[in-house]
């Protein structure tokens, strides 16, 4: 008898603890939760070095390489993370604003818009996945990886340098690896011809012969399309995630698959973050503020995006361009492009719990503040524009946002290998 009821016991208990066990998911979310397996990226046709090891070699060098920097105008007298104090120059790289070993973001700059030369309009994204994405900057001004490199080169804001800068220093720091590659670069030694200092809109650079003026936009192109091949190297994937997909039923908490389901379900996140990267690479409006230290009161986004991408000299049309054609013809204009008013880039979510702080404000310190902002149906003044119509609030639970920052937390991949996240030796 007391064998009897020690197996009722144990049939009960058994039947209990399966119960209380996490489901896995259905097929059909199992489905939704398949398309953000990580291909490779896609193939960029606007850059024929974009897969070429030298020119990721080079590249690596480039972004690191803070001597593509002038004169900071906020220092460390008082500024948070200035890389030097006010008006040394050669302290800014790439890496400073995209710190390949931290997530491919800015994390010197905390609760606020991100701090080159000076403090920028707008939170730097994470270079980290950024191959697969269509367009580049949160208002998508550039078309290409290689075309995003060069704009923060330029800024006063950022690099405060000059491609005249950018030339001279190649041809005097990297002439033999940048000919090894792409061949003769312009005899610059006349400083006439090739001034010292310039970009267009300088008095320097505007004097110049336009075939000069060309020779020097060569080096430029190639000198981005060099950081492109590095930062196309530089993938998150193999997550926790990806494991658990890939069969390993141990490598998700539960509050991690519970979160997954939400985000495919109730929360409906996967309506915009989309894809391999967790992004549909469009652009939305939120509804998040422009407040914060730095920000700007006014950014449209990509209504301000549309027309400098198609401006943009150096775009997937352009003469730099090694592409015979792009998609640059189907973006609107006119009145079409009052819907974009006050629009941004979908953050992609691989890697997000490394790169606070969030959005392109920088309003957020915490994914459970972000998310708690998509529970409440966004924001509900100080942007431009009309909030995106799928902008409600959300019958979320503090259980459910709690599961949902466990699933974006899962997402963060295996760490780049050494050799791709810290400065190479520079010549």
């Amino acid at each position: 008898m007391l064998a009897r009821y020690s197996q009722i016991s144990i049939t009960v208990l058994a039947l209990s603890l399966a119960c209380s066990q996490e489901p896995d998911f259905t097929s059909a979310e199992r489905a939704l939760l398949s398309q953000y397996a990580m291909p490779a990226a896609p193939a960029d046709p606007t850059n024929k070095w974009a897969d070429h090891p030298g020119a990721a070699q080079l590249g690596q060098q480039f972004f690191f390489d803070a001597r593509f920097s002038g004169p900071l105008a906020i220092g460390s007298d008082g500024a948070n993370g200035a890389t030097g104090p006010r008006g040394a120059s050669g302290t800014v790289s790439c890496a400073s604003c995209h710190d390949p070993s931290k997530g491919g973001a800015d994390v010197r700059s905390h609760g606020n818009t991100s701090l080159g030369s000076a403090w920028t309009g707008r939170n730097a994204p994470s270079v980290l996945n950024a191959a697969y994405s269509p367009w580049q900057f949160w208002d998508g001004r550039r078309d290409s990886l290689w075309a995003q490199a060069l704009g923060p080169v330029e800024s006063g804001a950022e690099h405060n340098f000059t491609r005249l800068e950018v030339a001279h220093l190649i041809q005097n720091v990297y002439k033999p690896q940048y000919q090894e590659l792409f061949g003769a670069m312009p005899d610059m030694s006349d400083t006439n011809r090739f001034p010292l200092r310039g970009k267009p809109g300088d008095p320097a650079w505007d004097q110049m012969a336009p075939a000069d003026q060309n020779a020097v936009n060569g080096v430029f192109a190639q000198f981005g399309k060099a950081i492109e091949a590095y930062e196309r190297q530089l993938i998150d994937r193999d997550s926790p995630f990806d494991q658990y997909m890939a069969g390993d039923s141990t490598a998700l908490p539960p509050a991690a698959i519970r979160g997954a389901r939400l985000f495919v379900g109730r929360a409906s996140c996967n309506e915009c973050h989309t894809g391999p990267t967790f992004s549909d690479g469009k652009f939305h409006n939120t509804g998040v503020a422009q407040v914060g230290p730095a920000v700007p009161a006014v950014d449209q986004g990509r209504l301000n995006g549309v027309p400098q991408v198609l401006a943009d000299p150096f775009n997937g049309d352009g003469a730099y361009s090694d592409a015979t054609s792009t998609e640059l013809s189907g973006l609107p204009s006119g009145a079409a492009l009052e819907p974009l008013r006050g629009t941004f880039k979908t953050s992609r979510l691989r890697g997000v719990a490394r790169t606070a702080p969030y959005m392109h404000t920088g309003t957020f310190a915490t994914l459970r503040d972000v998310i708690v902002f998509y529970r409440d149906g966004g924001g509900t003044g100080g942007f431009v524009g009309t909030k995106d119509i799928a902008m409600q609030p959300l019958l979320l639970s503090d259980q459910d946002v709690d599961d949902l920052v466990a699933f974006l937390e899962s997402l963060n991949g295996a760490p780049l290998p050494q050799a791709l996240s810290i400065a190479p030796s520079l010549p």
